[in-house]
């Protein structure tokens, strides 16, 4: 995508005389719901208008940023008064810097990243958070998800699992509720793949996990599911999400953990 849109913009350029030097300039897109995205070349995306940031306020940055900033190394994202910057918009801009090997930070933001949410009481250092290669399958099929170990239990990101999940019996979307505080999984519907998603093992040893302040809705009900917060993304057992979205999950000595979409959960 950065390299389509790079390519209008200089088709562009040369069509209209100008030089290379107009991209020090600034790039500019409206959203359509009264929010505007702005880059320039130094990696400056800044968002104005009212209202909450989510992931499509992402996409529209990325397009734009992909034209006007391409030999950034690193953004800075700075929110506008009037509006709210969710987990939504900051873990999926996370995930597109990640792929883009971009460093990224969030200032100049009026407006808590969760408004309202009292602090949970966390442990300074945090929980040990271990990458692992453990084998999962997906109807018979191998899978490379991102998975920490912690207090002996595996950790996935939930939209790696709606990654694996889609087109299949058990797809789910996934979305964030920002007036709830809450990770979204409607079942039925499918789920368009994100950079970042199924990344494979993480890198760079251990991580410092701490207890997620999201709750998770399923299908509009709330349901109760242990989850722990590392470098901005949520992870969940397993096996909460297979009892919560009725996929089934087992194990064996040959195949490690598997998952089986045409089987119900089962304890």
């Amino acid at each position: 995508m950065r390299k389509k849109i790079l390519s209008l913009a200089l088709a562009l350029a040369l069509c209209l005389g100008l030089t290379i030097h107009a991209f020090a300039e600034t790039w500019t897109a409206d959203c359509g719901d009264g929010i505007t995205v702005t880059t320039d070349s130094n990696g400056l995306v800044s968002y104005t208008g009212a209202g909450k940031l989510t992931a499509d306020h992402v996409k529209y940055g990325i397009d734009i940023f992909g034209a006007g900033s391409y030999k950034v190394k690193a953004a800075s994202i700075r929110v506008g008064q009037g509006l709210i910057m969710t987990d939504e918009f900051k873990e999926l801009w996370n995930e597109q810097a990640s792929y883009w090997e971009l460093s990224i930070s969030f200032n100049g933001s009026t407006a808590p990243a969760q408004p309202e949410q009292p602090e949970q009481p966390q442990q300074p250092a945090g929980t040990a958070a271990a990458p692992t290669n453990d084998k999962l399958e997906v109807n018979g099929n191998a899978a490379d998800p991102t998975v920490y170990k912690i207090n002996g239990s595996n950790y996935f990101k939930i939209r790696d699992v709606a990654a694996l999940l889609n087109g299949t019996e058990k797809q789910f979307a996934v979305g964030y509720d920002g007036a709830k505080n809450a990770v979204t999984a409607t079942t039925g519907q499918g789920y368009e793949k994100q950079p970042g998603d199924l990344a494979g093992a993480a890198k760079g040893g251990d991580q410092s996990a701490n207890p997620s302040n999201d709750a998770i809705y399923v299908n509009g009900e709330k349901i109760t599911a242990e989850v722990y917060k590392i470098d901005g993304s949520n992870y969940f057992k397993l096996r909460d999400l297979g009892k919560a979205l009725d996929f089934y999950v087992g194990w064996s000595a040959d195949r490690g953990v598997y998952i089986e979409t045409d089987k119900p959960y089962s304890e």
